[in-house]
């Protein structure tokens, strides 16, 4: 298992924060390794301001072989558990990883609230049953009103990525849209089956949604 860490740290930003950064990726790599196929992976760690402000730290996958992970060290949500917050985010994008190299992360509406719900139970099985907040941003009508416009779209390889998963105020859509109606949908499903996210990521979009 090849799972390799690159802290972009020309300027020191990282500096007072590396051992802290290095300790939390050992622990993440042990800890998400036993529950998933993980190997050959460069994970990039830099320090700016572009993050979840309630958290201090943000992720994102381009590649199965590449995650990106953000850290604004002047945040101070950052550290309130910190742990915890770079395993789950860690995990996240490493889901993400295998999910590339199976079904693939999906380019349509549909087949991307699959993998970032997925993605979000993975999570929530790293931080013990919890899950993220950004996973259930939307109460039961928000979501089914989300869920209406979303059918529309589900086949669409046009849709506004942006706007689902972030929000729009312009366009009605809440913050955190994709996440928390990828986190239902794929809730559903493992209500049915039983079976954990962990072992839920080469599994076709399709199944998710009773259509294979």
């Amino acid at each position: 298992m090849t799972i390799h860490l690159h802290l972009l740290n020309a300027r020191g930003k990282l500096t007072p924060v590396r051992e802290r950064v290095e300790s939390a990726f050992a622990q993440g790599v042990t800890t998400i390794s036993a529950l998933l196929p993980i190997a050959d992976i460069d994970v990039v760690v830099q320090a700016t301001a572009f993050v979840i402000p309630e958290t201090g730290i943000a992720g994102y996958t381009p590649a199965a072989d590449t995650v990106y992970i953000t850290i604004d060290p002047a945040n101070p949500h950052l550290w309130k558990d910190f742990d915890t917050e770079f395993l789950a985010t860690l995990g996240h994008e490493l889901h993400h990883c295998l999910r590339i190299d199976g079904p693939g992360y999906g380019r349509t509406l549909g087949k991307v609230l699959v993998s970032e719900g997925l993605a979000c139970h993975f999570e929530t099985e790293l931080r013990g049953g919890t899950p993220p907040f950004y996973a259930c941003a939307l109460d039961n009508q928000a979501l089914e009103a989300m869920r209406a416009r979303a059918n529309a779209e589900l086949t669409s390889t046009s849709y506004n990525r942006r706007t689902w998963l972030f929000g729009s105020a312009e366009q009605g859509m809440p913050r955190h849209t994709g996440y928390s109606l990828g986190f239902s949908i794929v809730a559903q499903y493992i209500g049915g089956c039983g079976t954990p996210a962990s072992r839920l990521w080469d599994v076709p979009a399709a199944v998710f949604y009773g259509t294979a």
